[in-house]
């Protein structure tokens, strides 16, 4: 099992940082990577649809949400990643006067390298993260 671990400073409360992405169907409002962005019920789970710039999509179901814990976990149902077993975890905590938002992903390399695995969910945890740095300061 790989691992991808990445996480950023910003001087905003856990709160107003949970305002912005504690909308699993939010995505695309902050994660530049995504143009669009819903969720929907299937059953008995809540499932998100993202759209990215080359028209792909990923489909990702919620498997934890807690609004009082600031944090929430999902898995990839299908998409073009090169993952599988894939489970992700994004949250955020007090850090001082301001928060640490923390996102990390579990999963097994998919038709690729494992380098090239991770060096995929760490450039997506990344360029969230750092739009989240310029929003959110």
């Amino acid at each position: 099992m790989l691992e991808v671990k990445r996480e950023a400073q910003v001087a905003a409360a856990p709160a107003d940082v949970w305002a912005v992405i504690g909308d699993f169907g939010g995505l695309a409002e902050w994660h530049p990577a995504a143009t669009a962005s819903s969720s929907e019920t299937v059953g008995s789970e809540i499932r998100r649809t993202i759209v990215v710039g080359d028209g792909a999509r990923l489909v990702e179901k919620l498997e934890n949400h807690s609004d009082a814990d600031h944090t929430y976990s999902y898995s990839i149902l299908e998409g073009p990643l090169p993952v599988d077993d894939y489970l992700s975890t994004l949250s955020v905590e007090a850090d001082g006067d301001g928060s640490m938002i923390r996102w990390e992903g579990r999963f097994v390399a998919k038709d690729a390298p494992d380098e090239q695995a991770q060096s995929v969910i760490g450039g997506i945890y990344d360029l969230g993260l750092d739009a989240l740095k310029k929003r959110l300061g």
